[in-house]
């Protein structure tokens, strides 16, 4: 609205209260969802991705033409689409990524950046932060001096101020001061994503928050804006052994001077009435400490809208009124333009991911990844403890156990009963792999204990409700729980007694003392110690987060290059024999007579439920639920 005429209230009316709409938008986690086409099966998909959104940010304009559009992260990574380019950029330095191509479409008012931005590396940041048509914010970042020195160009503003012409109800127009700042969350430094992506940390975001607020106020902002990327939790007791909240949308908002706040992460959606209420929780209202937000859950599924009434009285500052929150759904209908500015990194994407690396001579599927027999997760295990078996050889580390973490990152959840991997027997191709695992983690190992083994099994125990003996029909899996925490440990056995509390809530905080769920922990058929040592790999993602879980392992340097696991599964399937995989059964549930409990999986696994059976599991299938999901029955 650029050349309106600013509205100059007259003498008559100096007491009388404006009032202006403004509508806020919100774009979270798209994480590479351009289109509605998935990359990993390779076919079209139902409506979501910045395409389908696009058609419906248009008409939120239209509706409101005093509107600002944010994306609150992620969205450099999480299909073949972004993966290809950031495999390629390094060598073609033209190569603009193809999601930020298509924000730059839609036309952005600002963003801030995710956790998974620096899977590629700073010089890649570098490129889609040079690339990007609106202004990228981040106040928690650190690069060190010589990250500094090597990519100069890479400045990523704390906040940012905007200026807007806007119309009150009136028709007269004023010039709207909002800062944008924005924040990640918080992780450990050596969550080291990919070669290339060292020189960097992430501060606390809250006390950021708080040192900011001094010069943004200064700056005399109509409206405070946090991009806030991170999601809606309770605040966690003041009490020992708590651990530092990765979701602090709710203490940020507690911070003086933020106005609206703008949540991400979690992948879910707020307002939501499935929202458990907390203490600064309001998802009826939508507000957190009682400030207006969102979060527009992932991968384009949803469009954030906010719209705010503003008001004032003449000499005084804008003050939010009134406000009102909403999720609006993409659209059928994909925008030619967004589709265009993408279209020959689609093509590329195909032809990359319909090359053939191998031959699969049985299914791999994560129908049960949660029930305790999964040919994916054995995948992982096998091709990390083959390749570390060699690394190690001659490490005085190699006298050792070994061990793996792996967990699974489709396995059904808020994305449908279409979210689990499933693969037939026949041609491998690149697009499989990525829908095993598409992460740049690479492979770290570290030295644990016979009893921080336990207190890891005792975190993952977390994912199930605690059930009564002789009840019936009790739902097994608590749901907030994601199955990507849930690390099966391969090298031992182990029994999950759900009969008792779990220990530790999903933040990793201590919630209940005496005995843990975890039982009958072996090491080759004998009672693992506590004094007992072990090698464990995982990601290095992973393996950073030791912490939260209590665990504090002693790192183990493997010789030679950082390997991704991605590339060992490449390795697993690149054999000169067909991939065979037969589900190795790690745990099980403690017996508990009389008890039975249901579950939730794929449609599709009704043809492999013979499988599950051969491993001592009594399940009976049911119909299928409201959202698609096959019930399943277990008998305990």
């Amino acid at each position: 609205m650029e050349g309106l005429p600013f509205y100059a209230p007259q003498d008559d009316t100096c007491a009388k209260t404006v009032t202006l709409a403004l509508r806020v938008l919100e774009t979270t986690d798209l994480h590479g969802h351009v289109r509605a086409y998935d990359y990993f099966t390779d076919r079209a998909s139902d409506g979501a991705g910045l395409a389908a959104l696009a058609g419906e940010i248009a008409q939120a304009r239209r509706q409101s033409p005093n509107c600002l559009l944010f994306d609150n992260g992620d969205f450099m990574q999480g299909t073949p689409l972004t993966q290809l380019w950031g495999e390629a950029a390094g060598a073609d330095r033209q190569a603009i990524n193809p999601m930020i191509a298509a924000m730059n479409t839609v036309g952005y008012d600002a963003g801030t950046l995710g956790n998974h931005e620096f899977d590629f590396g700073l010089e890649q940041l570098n490129q889609t932060v040079q690339a990007a048509h609106f202004p990228i914010v981040s106040a928690n970042l650190e690069l060190s001096v010589a990250a500094r020195r090597a990519h100069p160009a890479l400045v990523v503003p704390p906040w940012v101020m905007l200026e807007r012409e806007m119309r009150d109800s009136g028709g007269a127009c004023h010039r709207l001061r909002i800062a944008v700042i924005g924040f990640l969350p918080k992780q450990p430094v050596s969550f080291v994503q990919s070669e290339g992506a060292d020189g960097f940390g992430f501060c606390d975001s809250v006390a950021c928050a708080r040192m900011l607020m001094e010069p943004i106020l200064a700056a005399k902002p109509d409206l405070v804006i946090a991009l806030a990327h991170t999601g809606v939790a309770p605040l966690p007791p003041v009490a020992p052994h708590c651990c530092k909240p990765e979701n602090t949308a709710v203490d940020i908002a507690a911070v003086d001077g933020i106005d609206v706040i703008l949540a991400g992460h979690d992948h879910q959606c707020f307002p939501d009435p499935k929202t458990p209420v907390g203490e600064g929780i309001d998802p009826i209202r939508a507000t957190l400490n009682g400030k207006p937000a969102l979060n527009a859950g992932a991968y384009g599924d949803h469009l954030g809208v906010l719209d705010l009434t503003l008001e004032k009285t003449a000499g005084g500052p804008w003050h939010i009124a009134r406000h009102r929150a909403e999720l609006r759904k993409p659209r059928a209908t994909e925008a030619p333009a967004v589709i265009a500015a993408c279209e020959h990194a689609h093509h590329s994407t195909l032809a990359h991911i319909r090359r053939e690396i191998g031959t699969l001579e049985s299914p791999l599927h994560s129908y049960f990844a949660l029930l305790g027999a999964d040919p994916c997760l054995t995948l992982f295990a096998r091709a990390q403890m083959r390749y570390a078996t060699r690394a190690l050889a001659w490490l005085p580390e190699a006298e050792l156990p070994l061990l793996c973490a792996a967990s699974s990152f489709k396995a059904g959840g808020r994305r449908g009963p279409g979210n689990y991997v499933s693969i037939a027997p026949g041609p491998l191709r690149i697009n499989h792999i990525d829908d095993l695992y598409l992460f740049n983690n690479t492979l770290a190992a570290i030295e644990i204990s016979g009893a921080e083994l336990r207190k890891w099994l005792e975190h993952s125990a977390r994912s199930f409700h605690q059930i009564p003996s002789d009840s019936q029909d009790s739902w097994l899996r608590d749901k907030t729980y994601p199955s990507y925490n849930f690390d099966v440990i391969f090298g031992v056995t182990y029994e999950f007694d759900i009969s008792r509390p779990a220990l530790y809530d999903t933040e990793g905080n201590l919630r209940h003392t005496g005995p843990g769920r975890v039982r009958d922990l072996r090491y080759q058929g004998q009672l693992v110690t506590d004094k007992q040592k072990f090698v464990l790999l995982s990601s290095s993602y992973r393996l950073a987060q030791c912490a939260r879980l209590g665990v504090i392992g002693r790192p183990i340097p493997l010789p030679g290059p950082s390997v991704k696991i991605r590339d060992l599964l490449m390795n697993e399937a690149r054999g000169s024999k067909p991939l065979q995989i037969a589900a190795q059964r790690v745990w099980r549930f403690a017996s508990m007579a009389g008890t039975s409990v249901m579950c939730r999986t794929a449609p599709d696994a009704i043809n492999h439920l013979a499988a599950l059976g051969q491993t001592g599991l009594e399940v009976s299938p049911l119909e299928l639920d409201e959202e698609g999901f096959l019930q399943l029955r277990i008998a305990l």
